[in-house]
Order: C-alpha cells, then sequence, then structure tokens
C-alpha cells in the first residue's frame, strides 16, 4: 500500500526511533543516496533490520485506513485486469463487488494503483486466520498467476522512485511495521536482505551482487 504523506513518514520514524534507537530515526530522517551502477540508493536499506513477521502485524501493509492501493508499473495494470476474474473466488464479496463493477486497479495523476475496499484493504486481500494475505501470490504460488506479486509490493519497505534523474530506492518507515523490526534484530536480517529476490527481479543478479559490494565498502570502508 502506498501511505500517507509527511505526516505518516514522521509517525513512521517516531515509532523507529522506539524500536531501532535515535540514531536509526535520524538516518531514516536523512536524504543522502549512495550510487549502486545507475540506481541511487537510500543507505538505510541496508543499515535497518528489517523482517516481516506476520503473526505479529497481520499483513498491515495491505490494509492502512485512508492509504492508495499498491502502486503498479505500466505493464502491471494489464496483467491484473486480466488476472482479477480468476481470483474472485478467493476475495471477500466487497471485493468481488468492487472488481466486477470498476476494475481491479486505478489510474489517478500520480499513477496506477491497486483499488481500495473502501478506505481499507487492497482489492486483492483476502482473510486467513486473521491475517491479510494476497490473492496474486496464492495464486502464483499455485502456478495459475505469471505475476507474484506488484513489484511494489515485492520491494516493501523499500520504494522505487523514478524522474528524469534517475531512479532512487529508499527505505520507507512504516509506523504498523514495527514487529518486523524487532524481528529483524532477531534474526539478523536487514531490509535489502529481506528482499533480495524482489531487488534481483527489479534490477537484475548482477546489479544485486554490486550493491552487496557497495555494503561490504560501506560496512568496511
Amino acid at each position: 500500500m502506498d501511505s500517507a504523506g509527511p505526516a505518516a513518514r514522521s509517525a513512521a520514524v517516531a515509532v523507529a526511533q522506539v524500536h531501532l534507537g535515535p540514531i536509526a530515526a535520524w538516518r531514516m530522517s536523512r536524504s543522502y543516496l549512495i550510487p549502486v551502477g545507475d540506481v541511487l540508493v537510500d543507505p538505510t536499506a541496508w543499515q535497518t533490520p528489517f523482517a516481516c513477521d506476520l503473526e505479529r502485524c497481520r499483513g498491515a501493509c495491505c490494509t492502512v485506513p485512508g492509504a492508495d492501493g499498491a502502486p503498479l508499473l505500466p505493464e502491471e495494470v494489464p496483467l491484473l485486469e486480466a488476472l482479477a476474474p480468476q481470483l474472485l473466488p478467493m476475495l471477500p464479496s466487497p471485493a468481488q463487488e468492487l472488481i466486477q463493477q470498476m476494475g481491479a486497479t486505478v489510474q489517478t495523476e500520480r499513477g496506477a494503483f491497486t483499488r481500495c475496499v473502501g478506505e481499507g484493504a487492497c482489492v486483492f486481500v483476502f482473510w486467513e486466520e486473521g491475517i491479510a494475505r494476497c490473492a496474486i501470490e496464492r495464486a502464483w504460488e499455485q502456478g495459475a498467476s505469471p505475476l507474484r506479486k506488484p513489484l511494489s509490493c515485492h520491494l516493501f519497505p523499500l520504494r522505487l522512485h523514478r524522474s528524469a534523474h534517475g531512479t532512487v530506492l529508499r527505505f520507507e518507515p512504516f509506523s504498523e511495521c514495527a514487529p518486523a523490526y524487532a524481528h529483524g534484530r532477531r534474526l539478523g536480517c536487514t531490509a535489502t536482505e529481506m528482499v533480495h529476490e524482489a531487488l534481483a527481479r527489479a534490477f537484475g543478479a548482477e546489479w544485486y551482487e554490486q550493491l552487496q559490494h557497495t555494503i561490504a565498502r560501506q560496512l568496511c570502508p
């Protein structure tokens, strides 16, 4: 899901300060970037312990009240619209009705997004033992979808920002992800390590190796 603006980010940084300490929170508030190939990377992406803990967060990133749905690449929109009818049996009735009446995606001046049911869950969410699950990913696991999930979801908590000046990859602090900070510390896992498959999907395996070399140089100059 695409969270709100500066106020939401400030709240998320405050949560990070509680769970990770003031230095980590200060890093998140800064905007310095390090080039890796032709991508500018926010170093908090590899400095922040992070590992999703679904048993505790219950899939909160897919159900943010008042947020947009998942940001979509242009090529993902027709794929999801074609796939959506096959996913209807998995979805709650309100999501089924929304897809049938309006489609699964929405185009705004800021780009394309998955639709949300009311101001809540992504239209592709179904519930399993109280946890928000992704119908797209479930279909992919069953061999019924060519798309695992939108790239923005696969990369989360990292976000891609593309402009005329190039591509920027940032860590996006998110207050509902507090359990992931603690879980990442327990596992010794950082945000870039958790989403390594998504990074290779976005930029290629060679780029991910280059990222690893950059991280090693930053940690041991």
